[in-house]
């Protein structure tokens, strides 16, 4: 379980707050505006394999300073472990909706930094800077596109593409990296990866395999992998050249 405690005054140092801080938009008009959304906070530290339970009575926003996440909801069928919506990685602001409007937990991949806002009261705040507001309205329609552009994957592409499409999208948001070779960490387990993609763990092993065997992966100790060529992932993936990142 996470360990949340409420956060010091506003102007005092302490992590995750002066991260959030730094990454409001250099156009937020007024300094008290981040002063308020700060005071909202309450800062968490989450376990590798901790889980942030949803509040009974709102909805949060979750700011994530330093680790990585997963946002998981139930399987409809009841079965153990649960549906991986979405990664989420340092610098993301991600939306946990209260229970009852799905259950849905956050899941810390790593040792977790966070800082956690009710999600009401800090949109009131924000709304009086346009800065902050379009900043908050980025983020979400990202994470949106992230989540359709997923279930069109398992509606429609094959597994080999699925993998491609997903490997891509990590070097884009964990390196920047859209072209050549590139390395990243994966936090996530294979498993974690078929969940998010609707294939079963023993395919996701096949897929990379089959990669490697290509030279386009190579896979070192249990989550550094080395893509070759992300362009040539890409149009694996089926992604028109020159997409937008995810």
């Amino acid at each position: 379980m996470a360990t949340i405690s409420p956060s010091p005054p506003p102007g005092l140092p302490d992590f995750g707050l002066a991260a959030f801080r730094a990454a409001l938009p250099a156009g937020t008009g007024d300094a008290a505006t981040a002063d308020r959304l700060c005071a909202l906070g309450l800062k968490a530290h989450l376990p590798k394999g901790a889980q942030l339970e949803p509040d009974a009575e709102e909805d949060r926003l979750v700011w994530i300073d330093s680790g990585s996440a997963k946002l998981v909801a139930p399987h409809a069928t009841g079965a153990p472990g649960g549906q991986v919506l979405a990664f989420h990685f340092a610098g993301d602001l991600v939306s946990v909706l209260r229970r009852g409007d799905g259950d849905f937990r956050l899941v810390a991949l790593v040792d977790c930094d966070l800082v956690v806002f009710p999600a009401d009261r800090f949109l009131d705040q924000a709304q009086g800077d346009p800065a902050v507001l379009r900043s908050v309205l980025t983020r979400s329609l990202q994470a949106l596109h992230r989540s359709r552009t997923r279930m069109m994957q398992m509606g429609h592409k094959s597994a080999s593409a699925r993998i491609a499409d997903f490997l891509v999208s990590m070097a884009e948001r964990l390196a920047d990296c859209n072209e050549g070779q590139c390395a990243i960490a994966l936090p996530m387990s294979r498993r974690d990866i078929g969940d998010s993609l609707g294939l079963t763990i023993e395919t996701v092993s096949r897929q990379l395999t089959e990669l490697r065997e290509a030279g386009l992966v190579t896979t070192e100790g249990r989550s550094k992998v080395v893509l070759s060529d992300v362009g040539a992932l890409a149009r694996i993936a089926g992604r028109q050249q020159g997409s937008s990142k995810n």
